[in-house]
């Protein structure tokens, strides 16, 4: 089936859950409409539509915050209080950059106090680098004390009148949020989206009375795909805790194995962003580099050993890790940075420059598909940009064999990134965003937002394929537990019908929760 066809066709199914979605609100159903419309953005976001906001399934979830309790009143704080920042969460990790992020911000803005609200952590473990910066009432865990996502949605809303500030660090399909926080109502705080996941369909939209984009590919696709004005559209690089070099090269090298005389290249994601999406992968563009500059390894923090990858270690050409806790020691090992492709890792590729370890990114397609590969303002000048597998093979062989120009262009992003978040840099820009008047002009209107298949839609159609949550079969399976069970067997047995059973639907949330954990570390 041609791509178009396949987006064609997700719209179609897409166009079905939210019609659901809107028969179930109107029926008053609240809770299974709740569902409903967080199994369509699961759909979208996983299967691309062609569409990256919907102003019909927002409309839903506005009409469901329209008819929860009023919050409960905030007794008035004493004058000079400290402002107050809620952090809303859908989930939180033990690895990745997402709550690494989280994290970084709340230690680096010590002008405010900072509370974190989980809407649908489930058995999961809060990760020590989260709750080593955060006081011991400070986390509240939604889901563990409300089963139904309009409770959860309520509870929101009374927390979030009492602080100052609102951030949403959510998930593309976090209903919850936008449920609580879609009503403008006088005393609501302002709510700030930060816009994590600018190359996929989200709803928040209509909630978030200014979007925090980290990049400007994710700005101009807020004002050209999702319908938020410019003038609601805020900036700020990523928070980064930098860390200072503890090992010399040829030291941290000695502690993982690595010759000390090897050329080292590092890269390290999670394992989705390194999968294939029709076409050559990083491996394919860098094993010619490996055999072609001697002594040269390929070190690599996420893909398992067991992969594709195995290829570095059964020809000593390098070694893939597996996930690692902390990549820091890796990072201090490397002579050069590949971002992960075909989907980007800014945060490694930050704290790799912090190294002062020159940097480089595929983008291939130009702007049309700039959302898609890796930008940062902080990285302009720096940032090896690669336009093709070919060209981005070449600059690594250039910057292996030229040590002059290698070590240059490291002193020179090193200094970029500690001007941005060094000495207070990044804790002062925040303060601006958090600070600056409140947004004028036009609301956000996600139902301005244009429908397409040109390339970006196209080419995002291929990297989602190997992700979470494929096809109405994986989408249901994501969402099973939040599904009745009576909606669990009536699904079951449709998916039944058509051999897309998935074992999920028929198990408790936490066993279901189990096996995706062991499937993914088995993948």
């Amino acid at each position: 089936m041609r791509a178009v066809e396949r987006l064609d066709r997700n719209w179609h199914v897409f166009q079905g859950l939210v019609h659901r979605a809107e028969r179930l609100a109107r029926r008053g159903r609240d809770e299974r409409a709740a569902v409903a419309a967080m199994t369509a953005a699961t759909y979208a976001w996983c299967n691309p539509t062609g569409t990256f906001a919907s102003g019909s399934l927002e409309q839903v979830l506005a009409d469901l915050g329209a008819r929860l309790t009023a919050p409960a009143p905030v007794a008035e704080r004493p004058a000079g209080s400290r402002p107050r920042v809620l952090h809303v969460v859908s989930q939180v990790y033990g690895t990745g950059g997402h709550t690494q992020m989280l994290a970084n911000w709340i230690r680096l803005d010590t002008a405010r106090d900072h509370s974190v609200a989980l809407t649908g952590q489930g058995d999961r473990e809060v990760p020590d680098k989260l709750t080593a910066v955060l006081s011991g009432d400070a986390l509240v865990r939604l889901d563990a004390q409300h089963r139904r996502l309009v409770d959860r949605a309520a509870a929101l809303r009374d927390l979030a009148s009492a602080h100052d500030y609102v951030v949403l660090h959510v998930h593309p399909n976090d209903a919850v949020a936008t449920i609580a926080l879609s009503q403008h109502t006088e005393g609501r705080p302002e709510v700030l989206l930060v816009n994590h996941a600018d190359h996929v369909f989200w709803i928040g939209v209509t909630a978030a009375d200014r979007v925090v984009n980290l990049r400007q590919s994710g700005a101009r696709l807020n004002v050209e795909r999702r319908g938020v004005p410019e003038a609601r559209n805020a900036f700020v690089v990523r928070p980064l805790q930098l860390r200072e070099r503890e090992r010399a090269r040829a030291e941290a090298r000695a502690t993982l194995g690595i010759p000390a005389d090897a050329r080292v290249v590092a890269s390290a994601a999670d394992t989705y962003k390194y999968a294939a999406a029709g076409g050559e992968t990083l491996l394919d563009i860098l094993l010619p580099v490996l055999r072609d500059v001697p002594g040269t390894q390929l070190h690599v923090a996420g893909p398992t050993p067991d992969s594709e990858w195995s290829v570095l270690a059964d020809q000593g050409l390098g070694r893939a890790w597996g996930l690692l806790p902390d990549v820091h020691t890796l990072l201090e090992a490397a002579d050069v940075y590949v971002d992960s492709y075909p989907f980007s890792s800014l945060t490694s590729v930050l704290e790799a420059g912090a190294m002062g370890t020159p940097v480089l990114t595929l983008r291939p397609g130009g702007d049309a598909l700039g959302v898609l590969g890796a930008d940062t303002p902080e990285l302009d000048d720096d940032l090896v940009v690669a336009g093709s597998g070919q060209e981005l093979a070449a600059e690594v062989t250039r910057l292996l064999q030229d040590d002059a120009a290698r070590d240059e262009l490291g002193a020179s992003t090193g200094a970029a990134v500690h001007r941005s978040h060094g000495d207070g840099a990044w804790a002062e820009a925040v303060g601006k965003v958090l600070d600056a008047p409140p947004a004028a002009g036009p609301a956000s209107a996600p139902g301005r937002a244009v429908r397409h298949t040109d390339e970006l839609d196209r080419k995002l159609l291929l990297m989602m394929a190997n992700g979470v949550g494929q096809g109405l079969a994986g989408t249901l399976e994501t969402m099973a537990p939040q599904l009745p069970w009576g909606r669990r067997l009536e699904t079951a047995a449709r998916l039944a019908r058509t051999g897309t059973l998935r074992p999920a639907l028929l198990l408790p949330a936490s066993a279901a929760s189990r096996i995706r954990r062991l499937r993914s570390r088995s993948a």
